[in-house]
């Protein structure tokens, strides 16, 4: 939360109106100049731009531009665009953050190729021997010669070769140093980090045990079939996130799952993949925890978790599932008001002389410590409780 936070004060000029009046560019910091008719001029504060006019923001240099009606470029530190009329730019170089609002269309053009929306906002970065449109809120369409009009919808991106040939879309990389997208993603991001940190948990308690579709069979109490193409193959901790995007998506479970496993292969995160399926984030954070506690993570002995693992059919036993009344034998009670009193990373089970909890490492989790990997996490009751981290996360929208 702290990122976000000093990110918006870094730079609140870049969302804010602030009165920028039409045709007007604000330096935000560092060096802006405009180049005019051949002529360098150092940009103060705020400066009057003509169509025709050449922006340039220095190594440590941000501008904002508004041109007319709602349409505003942004550009981030050492990069060029020219103003071309009062709707458009075209992007020379670095990165460039493109919004429109209400019925106003704004129109970046790169190379031969020209990426367009109405009441959106897209970032391009352009590079020497290919760039990227990225859409952080409604659409783009990116118009290139001898091509048909490619759309790019919320939360992917595409990439275009030689600035002249676009490539299909995929979700777009995150980077949690971007100053746009720990602005513009700032909940993507959060999501992202609870789910990781849920998921080294899940995969440093079992070691080298694997789920088998027996085990997802009981998770939904129904056919898991889907699933046979990957539960041999992928990282356990994966399987796991992607069955419960799944499962709280409101789409069928098994084309969830298998989309969800695109994404994936295209380098999309966890945390962006749940958004793109519309997953419930309260719902998914919420089974996730009690799959962790009910497989045993609190007692830290992998030979105790109960069938379900390994080359099982789907007919196999499976743990009990998340959600079903009853006691688990393979962890606490960890229904909202269950768990008794001392639900902890320190529960020592039935075991009179349990060995202490070593200390966490601050750097990484790791199979010596599983529990480290949810240092940050409440467990137990605060897990599952109003106040706690599922409490009043709402669905994703």
């Amino acid at each position: 939360m702290s990122v976000v936070l000093l990110a918006a004060t870094a730079f609140a000029l870049v969302s804010a109106d602030g009165g920028l009046e039409e045709m007007t560019l604000e330096r935000l910091r560092g060096d802006v100049s405009v180049l005019r008719a051949g002529e360098v001029l150092d940009v103060g504060d705020r400066f009057s731009i003509e169509p025709g006019d050449s922006i340039t923001t220095g190594a440590g240099g941000r501008a904002e531009l508004r041109l007319e009606g709602l349409r505003r470029v942004e550009l981030a530190p050492d990069s060029m665009v020219i103003v071309t009329d009062t709707t458009a730019v075209e992007g020379r170089r670095g990165s460039l953050l493109a919004s429109s609002g209400g019925t106003d269309g704004i129109s970046v053009r790169f190379g031969r190729v020209e990426g367009n929306t109405i009441d959106g906002r897209f970032r391009v970065d352009l590079g020497a021997g290919s760039s990227r449109l990225g859409v952080y809120e409604g659409s783009a369409v990116i118009s290139s010669p001898g091509e048909s009009d490619a759309s790019v919808d919320r939360y992917f991106q595409a990439s275009v070769a030689g600035n002249d040939r676009v490539l299909e879309s995929t979700p777009l990389v995150l980077d949690r140093e971007d100053a746009w997208d720990r602005i513009h993603l700032s909940e993507v991001l959060a999501l992202d980090e609870r789910i990781t940190k849920l998921g080294n948990g899940f995969s440093t308690q079992l070691g080298g045990a694997r789920p088998g579709l027996g085990y997802f069979s009981g998770l939904t109490n129904g056919p898991v079939g889907f699933l046979r193409d990957y539960v041999d193959d992928e990282p356990v901790q994966d399987l796991v996130i992607g069955f419960a995007i799944a499962k709280n998506s409101p789409a069928p479970l098994g084309s969830t799952f298998t989309r969800a496993f695109e994404y994936r292969g295209q380098d999309g995160s966890w945390g962006l993949i749940a958004y793109i399926l519309e997953a419930h984030e309260n719902g998914l954070m919420a089974e996730l925890g009690r799959t962790i506690l009910d497989t045993g993570i609190l007692a830290a002995d992998v030979d105790d978790i109960g069938a379900g693992f390994g080359p099982d059919s789907e007919g196999t036993a499976a743990p009990v599932a998340p959600g079903d009344e009853g006691d688990s034998a393979t962890g606490p009670d960890t229904s909202p008001g269950g768990g008794g009193e001392d639900d902890g990373p320190d529960d020592g089970g039935d075991d009179p002389n349990p060995s202490p909890s070593p200390p966490p490492d601050e750097s990484e989790c790791g199979p010596q410590d599983p529990v480290a990997c949810l240092e940050d996490l409440p467990l137990g009751e605060e897990l599952l409780g109003d106040e706690g981290l599922l409490g009043e996360q709402g669905p994703l929208d």
